[in-house]
């Protein structure tokens, strides 16, 4: 098992004093809506102000939509949930302030954690300079620009975090939403995996196809986000 599949039980924090100028990072989504993008909180004795669950019910949200994920077991625990997820740096985007969207259906609290994604190596030993991501909206606030925000940070932490390139291993072609955005950030398809997933909506028998995007991280410009480099 790679490491982009399992781990040690954590707190999603590896490394983070190489983020501190970056982490949290504030901005603004296409309806006006404030959050930042911040650390995993845990809190040992509030369920209700703990992001560990919050983050471990988005995971088996989108576990049981099945189209986007290869597993089809939910997390039966956060301790199971923190040894994949958390097992090295891992980030919410959090809203600053209530907000609504113009449908007036989708509104959030202060503290509402709108997605979730974890920066890892996606290979062990010689090949643990390549890292992995794994990234969740939350359904209702999808379309507001929350992935792409994630995307950015992403890009930016990883290359901080002293990875040398990016490779995400399933990108679904019935995901078009997603390869849209992982295209216009610059990450290159470099593979092609023929019938690879089994997956939720797909006529019976019929397997998606699954592309590989990788991206440089020593092309990503020092100030990416606007942030000036960290100095050590």
């Amino acid at each position: 098992m790679t490491t982009a599949y399992g781990g040690t039980p954590s707190d999603g924090k590896h490394n983070a004093h190489l983020l501190t100028h970056l982490i949290p990072y504030q901005s603004t989504l296409s309806d006006g809506r404030r959050v930042e993008v911040d650390f995993f909180r845990h809190s040992s004795t509030e369920i209700e102000e703990d992001e560990w669950f919050a983050g471990l019910a988005l995971m088996n949200l989108i576990i049981r939509e099945g189209r986007s994920w290869p597993f089809e077991e939910e997390f039966s625990s956060v301790e199971q949930y923190s040894g994949y997820f958390l097992s090295h740096t891992a980030f919410v985007v959090r809203a600053l302030n209530n907000g609504m969207d113009a449908s007036k259906r989708n509104s959030s609290s202060k503290g509402e954690i709108l997605g979730c994604f974890y920066i890892k190596p996606n290979f062990p030993g010689r090949c643990s300079h390549i890292c992995n991501g794994g990234f969740i909206v939350a359904p209702r606030f999808r379309g507001l620009g929350v992935g792409r925000l994630m995307g950015n940070v992403f890009l930016r932490a990883s290359r901080d975090l002293g990875y040398k390139s990016s490779y995400f291993n399933l990108v679904f072609k019935s995901n078009p939403g997603s390869i849209h955005l992982w295209e216009s950030l610059g990450f290159q398809r470099v593979a092609t995996l023929e019938k690879a997933a089994r997956l939720e909506g797909m006529n019976e028998g019929v397997l998606d196809t699954a592309y590989g995007y990788r991206y440089d991280l020593e092309e990503l410009p020092d100030d990416y986000l606007g942030v000036p480099p960290r100095n050590d």
